[in-house]
């Protein structure tokens, strides 16, 4: 939800830990487990990850005060698609599927042009960003 800075860091938080054999993020975000990320898989996995963080309470609701990004007030109100104030973790993933919020982190990961990533590529992406993976 937040600009380039979250991109950058929750990317990495997804693609770290990628060549482990204990349960990661990867496996985590991988809901059909057929051990690729889809469009929907990244976008749904990247924002609940953001949304968790900034809900507070833990209501699975983002208020205003919880956003706490007083220049995104105009993003806040186009994510809360029933214009009741608050934006709940579905409008929060509607809304980036529909700007596609992740898609360009998932082209530049996506080597192979196949329109999902790989647990190699999402390694390698992560590796080229931040180093080697641990």
């Amino acid at each position: 939800m937040r600009s380039f800075n979250c991109l950058f860091l929750c990317t990495g938080f997804l693609f770290s830990g990628c060549q482990t054999s204990q349960p990661n993020r990867f496996d985590q975000a991988d809901l059909d487990s057929d051990g690729r990320l889809s469009r929907s898989e990244v976008h749904d996995y990247m924002v609940t990850r953001v949304f968790v963080a900034r809900d507070a309470n833990k209501d699975q609701i983002m208020t205003w005060t919880e956003w706490n990004e007083p220049s995104e007030k105009a993003l806040f109100d186009l994510r809360d698609a029933n214009k009741d104030g608050k934006v709940s973790l579905q409008e929060a993933k509607a809304y980036s599927l529909k700007v596609g919020t992740w898609d360009a982190t998932m082209k530049e990961a996506d080597t192979n042009k196949d329109g999902t990533i790989s647990r190699e590529e999402a390694a390698a992406y992560y590796d080229s960003k931040l180093g080697t993976n641990r």
